[in-house]
């Protein structure tokens, strides 16, 4: 009974883990939806619900690894030897880890020249494909985190490697927001004003979806509780 009850826990503990490095994917995937939405304010609010997000990953992730890391330790040894190795494989093919990206590599990978006229369509579309950079880059990063985070509960050796993986992604996510912000937006704002607009974000309309239900809800629950007063 102890050791199923053990295996349980262990079972609940990794899907736990799998779940943070989830919710830190959906908010870069928003903060890159903002991005090729062109809306600079968006893109401000979702860096901060990032923020938040990886802040409370890191808390949360500390105390699950090290009870994990225990409860493996207690399953791998005696009777319950190999209960929870023959479930957790080496890991794969190692992702190669994103590297830094700030405004200057934006406009060395696509230069605006102030020596000759440029043509506004032309500074459009080397403004979409910095754009476009970092949406691919952000993506890249939604890969590495899931992927880190995946050996990270493999292991469950120590709690600051997933520590190490979320302080990562939280510099890596929020300085190519700095850098979209500032080769952009500051460099080029009436052109981002214009191209404001373009993709709607997708999470947009499902936290409208939500807000509706609840506000149906709410509203449900207080008629109820009118009837019952009356």
């Amino acid at each position: 009974m102890q050791v199923l009850t053990a295996t349980l826990r262990h079972r609940e503990l990794t899907q736990e883990i799998f779940n943070i490095g989830d919710e830190v994917a959906t908010f870069i995937e928003n903060i890159a939806e903002a991005i090729a939405d062109w809306d600079v304010e968006l893109v401000e609010d979702c860096v901060a619900e990032f923020e938040d997000i990886i802040g409370d990953a890191r808390t949360d992730s500390r105390t699950i690894i090290r009870e994990l890391k225990g409860i493996r330790q207690a399953l791998t040894s005696g009777l319950a030897s190999g209960t929870v190795a023959a479930t957790m494989p080496d890991g794969d093919e190692q992702m190669k880890r994103p590297t830094p990206m700030n405004a200057q590599l934006l406009r060395n990978q696509f230069p605006i020249t102030n020596n000759s006229p440029v043509m506004v369509q032309e500074i459009n579309h080397i403004l979409q494909d910095r754009t476009e950079l970092v949406r691919q880059y952000l993506a890249h990063i939604v890969d590495w985190e899931l992927a880190e985070t995946e050996k990270a509960v493999r292991s469950a050796e120590d709690e600051r490697t997933l520590l190490t993986v979320f302080g990562y992604t939280s510099d890596a996510v929020t300085s190519a927001a700095k850098a979209w912000r500032e080769a952009v937006v500051a460099d080029y704002p009436g052109v981002t004003r214009t191209m404001r607009g373009s993709h709607p974000p997708e999470f947009l309309n499902e936290r409208a979806r939500i807000d509706a239900v609840v506000a149906r809800v709410k509203a449900k629950m207080g008629r109820a509780a009118g009837a019952h007063v009356s």
